[in-house]
């Protein structure tokens, strides 16, 4: 079996570092702006926009703008029915332990994000109103 030059076939990936850097910089700063454009609104609730869902388990994927870990974030959650508890659970990942991947493919889901929250926010004062 023949040795593999290590530091050969990583020079090409190397040499992106500082690309993939920035790359993530950027991604970063257009979702804390979007987080902070979010905490700044009157959303008194978790907002959901759901992404995919698995019908085969009960399933969902989705947007969320929750309150998680003692602050107000974006997240996304895999929600799921427990059929130990008759409840619906949820597991939340919040933006900053997304893949890059994640980060980009998700900034297209953010008007939609937006939208929900209006939805929320007005059912949220029409049940006060009872």
């Amino acid at each position: 079996m023949s040795e593999l030059d290590l530091e050969a076939l990583a020079a090409p990936i190397e040499a992106l570092r500082k690309d993939v850097k920035a790359a993530y910089t950027r991604l970063d700063a257009k979702w804390e702006a979007i987080a902070e454009r979010l905490r700044k609104l009157p959303i008194p609730c978790t907002v959901s926009y759901k992404i995919s869902e698995n019908d085969n388990c009960d399933q969902s994927y989705r947007l969320d703008f929750r309150k998680h870990a003692g602050k107000k974030r974006i997240c996304t959650g895999i929600y799921y029915f427990n059929p130990n508890t008759g409840d619906e659970e949820v597991d939340v990942t919040p933006y900053e332990e997304w893949s890059g991947e994640q980060r980009v493919e998700l900034l297209r889901h953010v008007p939609a994000l937006f939208e929900e929250a209006a939805k929320a926010v007005k059912e949220f004062i029409q049940k006060t109103q009872l």
